[in-house]
């Protein structure tokens, strides 16, 4: 049995405010997290979690309540994604709402320190 096709042209709809960030017809990830949380989204939709439209209804709705309808900046687009995806897991039972929080704290955490150009500890008694 083949596993069902999504037609990402219902989000994908260019001149919506859920329309996926593009680049030469590629889409555009500007982090590998962005890449992961989409395919995540993608393969669960695909083995039936949920239906692409119930998360789309989730994503115009973070669209919509940020105020933000830049979504060609994947920075913006894919937050807002993550956003919407965090809603239906929370809608559909999936994880709950303190774990969610939990998870989202500890990814924060690790992705404000993932940029350091530096191979000290920040223990606030080194000096320069």
């Amino acid at each position: 049995m083949s596993a069902p096709t999504i037609d990402l042209t219902r989000l994908d709809a260019v001149g919506t405010a859920a329309a996926l960030p593009r680049s030469n017809g590629e889409l555009v990830f500007d982090a590998p997290w962005q890449g992961r949380l989409f395919g995540l989204v993608v393969h669960m939709c695909q083995s039936g979690a949920f239906e692409w439209d119930e998360f789309k209804t989730h994503l115009i709705a973070v669209i919509d309540e940020s105020g933000i309808d830049d979504t060609c900046d994947p920075a913006v687009y894919y937050r807002q994604f993550g956003e919407a995806f965090c809603r239906l897991v929370a809608e559909k039972d999936f994880a709950t709402t303190a774990v969610l929080e939990q998870r989202t704290h500890a990814e924060s955490e690790r992705l404000s320190h993932a940029d350091s150009d530096h191979d000290h500890d920040h223990d606030h008694d080194h000096h320069h």
